[in-house]
Order: C-alpha cells, then structure tokens, then sequence
C-alpha cells in the first residue's frame, strides 16, 4: 500500500529488531500494544520471526541467521553478520522511523546502535534509539554499562536492579517488568488428558535453549540423563516444549532416542506443560524465570565452547546467571555448567531435590515473591515499553 507522506504521517513507524526467540516474544507483545495505543495506525519494519510476523512485521532477513551461542561460534559467520548489520542499518535510515527499538541481541544490536550513531551525527532529525533486554552487566563486566550509556537514548530494563548500573552513567533507564509475567496460568489436568500421562509418572521438563548451538550441545546430555533417571524413576515422562523455528531440529535429534515417553510441545502448550512438571532442566536463560514463576523445581544446565566456557569462568559472577536466584538474592535453583553440566551430576542434583520435603512451599514463595518485585502496579510490560516507545516523539500524542 502506498501511503501519502500526510499519510504517513499519521502513521508512526517503529523499526523493531529482535535477534532470536525471546526477543521476537518480546518484540510481538510491544507490537501489540503499539498498535492499540495507536488505534491501529502504527507501522513496523525490522527484523523479527514467526511471533512479530503475526503482528504485521515483513521481517529484512530470517532471524535464525543471526542465532550464535558464543564468541568462537561466531568467527565463521562473521561476514555475513557483517553484512546484515549493513543491510539493517541503510533499510533504517531508507525508512526512517520515528523509533528504532533493539532488542537482546547485542552482538547485532549494539553493531547496530553504534553505526546509526555515526552517521546520523550530520543528520537534521536524530532517529531515537530505544533498547530492551539489557546486557547481563550484574552478572559479568560491569564496566560495559558506561560504553551502552553513549549508544542508546532509553534502556527499557526488565529487572528492577538494573536501572542503577546505568543511571550514573547518563542513560535514561525505566524499569518497564517483565514479560514473563504476562503468560496465564497453565492447565495440568487438561494437559496431561491430551497426552494420556499417567498420574503416576514423574513429569520432567526438558528445556535446552534456543539456540542451534545449545540445542545440539545439550540434547546429548539430557538423553544420557533421561536413560539414567529411568533407573530410579521407572515411570518417567519427558516433556520437552519448542518454538516453531527449531522445532524440526528438536524432532529430527529426539527421534533417535531410545527413550520412550517423549512428548515435543508446541510453544502455545508451553505453560501447561509447566503446570503439568514435577521437575525441569533448562538452558540458562529465559526460560528459567518462566519455570520459577510456574512454580516448577528446576536444574539450569549449560554447557559452552571450551574456549568461550574457560574465559567466562573469569569474567561471570556465577551467582547472577540464575535469573530466578538473582532476583530472590537465593541459590534457590541449582546451576551445572560446563563439566558438572553431565548426566550423573544431574541425576544426583534432581534426586536430592525430589527428596526435599518442603520444596513445593519453597517454590510456590519464589514465585510469589518474583512476581512481586517484578510487578509493576499491575501494568504490563509490553504496555510500559509501548508507551515509553511512543513518547520518544511528542508530535505523536496527538494520535491518542
């Protein structure tokens, strides 16, 4: 459709990027918003995946392409990561929106960020830069939040600790809560009807990442797990919930598995899967969070590069990587990484937590007390980072 410039006018564009499936989550829930706020009439362009696509995004390239585990996974796709990184800067300054919008991803975004700095230095309207999903500063070199203080003009922050790393440094930060908090209550009992799940087994929950190269690095470890656990758990259930980008790699891996009892779930059963878990083990991430406020005791395992493994042993604060145990200040969730990120470690973790007697009371406060210090007067996260995002341009408020 092409719209007259008083047209477009009328009609703000949002560049939104998201570099892998959280973001994309992420970025569908403020495209959303946007366009209630705007009684429809807010336009996006960016990147993104099948969740943002849902909401009217054309996205510039697949996002699965710039889906990298770590620093030396990395060095092969550096020319065409350099590349889209040039492609998505020129399509924003071809399109210039009233908003740019970044994401996680600070590989790419923060590329990103610096290059729409340099050239709009002679540019007449500064195009706003606004990011979600800050990098981990609180958990590994904190010094980083002085350099992301020069590239973005609002750091939406997710956790209510964040904003006081960057603040000092001139950054305008709003902590916004997180998404997660969004998702409704799963149903167990419907669930476990659909897949006919005993009532007698032990449900586990496998969440390996969602990244190509977690998946491929952790899915080994969690079928050596499972044909351990069937020693003492003979009645053992596997659940493991997916996203439409990987779900064909996730199914071609399990396939080759001995085990019986394995159910792949699709995204929009994830939280009563949840509901339905005895246990979980997970990649660090997200994911973990989602599993605390769903109450369901979990193992975060991880498992790197040697080489990206062996320098983040000196740079992380390996009590932040929990996202569940930074916010409760409380070991609450066992962390395996590396070489304790093995099947007998696993085991012998899971099988200690089943045999604590108050781990249903000690899960249900968790997820009490992160909704509570996530919690925002009830307001949503999207909703607050639509809002933040439109109040970049002023000329905007007529639109209400």
């Amino acid at each position: 459709m092409n719209l007259s410039k008083n047209d477009q006018h009328d009609r703000p564009l949002f560049y939104i990027v998201a570099g892998e499936v959280s973001g994309d989550i992420i970025g569908a829930g403020v495209m959303k918003s946007l366009k209630k706020l705007t009684s429809g009439k807010a336009r996006f362009a960016g990147v993104g995946g099948v969740h943002m696509s849902s909401e009217g995004l054309e996205s510039l390239f697949p996002i699965d392409e710039l889906s990298v585990l770590g620093l030396f996974e990395l060095i092969p796709k550096i020319p065409k990561f350099l590349k889209r990184i040039r492609e998505t800067v020129h399509d924003i300054f071809l399109k210039k929106p009233c908003a740019v919008i970044t994401i996680d991803s600070k590989g790419f975004n923060f590329r990103i960020a610096r290059q729409i700095a340099l050239k709009q230095n002679n540019e007449t309207k500064k195009i706003k830069l606004i990011h979600m999903v800050e990098p981990t500063v609180w958990a590994w070199r904190p010094g980083r939040a002085k350099k992301i203080a020069k590239l973005f003009d609002h750091l939406l922050a997710m956790f209510p600790f964040e904003p006081a790393y960057f603040i000092p440094h001139g950054l305008k930060t709003s902590f916004v809560g997180h998404p997660a908090l969004e998702e409704k209550e799963g149903d167990a009992d419907t669930f476990k009807k659909s897949f006919s799940i005993p009532k007698d087994c032990l449900v586990l929950s496998l969440l390996p990442g969602s990244r190509t190269g977690e998946i491929d690095r952790l899915l080994p470890v969690f079928e050596e797990t499972i044909s351990k656990l069937k020693l003492h758990f003979p009645k053992l259930c596997i659940l493991i919930p997916t996203v439409p980008a990987l779900e064909d790699r996730v199914r071609n891996i399990i396939s080759e598995w001995v085990a019986e009892n394995v159910i792949l779930v699709r995204n929009q059963d994830k939280q009563d899967a949840f509901a339905a878990s005895d246990f979980a083990i997970a990649a660090s991430g997200t994911a973990t969070l989602e599993l605390a406020l769903a109450r369901v005791p979990t193992i975060v395992a991880y498992k790197v590069n040697f080489l990206t493994g062996w320098i983040a042993y000196f740079l992380v604060n390996h009590q932040s990587i929990v996202l569940a145990n930074r916010i409760l200040e409380n070991p609450l969730f066992p962390l395996l990484v590396q070489k304790n990120c093995n099947a007998d470690k696993i085991v012998e973790v899971l099988i200690s937590q089943k045999n604590r007697k108050n781990i249903s009371k000690e899960m249900e406060l968790a997820s009490s007390m992160i909704r509570e210090r996530l919690d925002i007067d009830g307001n949503t996260s999207s909703n607050l980072a639509a809002l933040l995002a439109f109040s970049t341009d002023k000329r905007l408020y007529r639109l209400l």
